[in-house]
């Protein structure tokens, strides 16, 4: 069975290309053998209600994987990126996987 494999994009980022980072994500899952799940998109100017969810169903479907567009899509949020990232990694084990070169 496939590791599971969850997307997150800040939407205020994605200057109207979701569509395409997303398809990006999961060519990116594919190549990597992994399972990719879905999308948990950040609309609000990084308010962090999508992490939260993101980081509630990474404990729930025991997963531990999480591709981003860039690491840049964890920025600008209440609380640091670094911070942010050290709290995926320890609340839920996260890889994190970005689609940047």
């Amino acid at each position: 069975m496939e590791a599971l494999i969850y997307g997150y994009l800040r939407d205020d980022l994605a200057d109207g290309q979701s569509e395409e980072l997303e398809d990006a994500m999961s060519s990116l899952a594919r190549e990597e053998g992994l399972c990719f799940a879905a999308t948990f998109h950040e609309s609000t100017g990084g308010d962090g209600t999508a992490l939260a969810e993101l980081t509630r169903e990474l404990k729930r479907a025991d997963a531990h994987h999480v591709v981003v567009p860039s690491l840049d899509h964890f920025a600008g949020q209440t609380i640091p990126r670094d911070i942010l990232l050290a709290k995926l990694a320890q609340d839920a084990a996260a890889r994190i996987w970005t689609i940047e070169s």
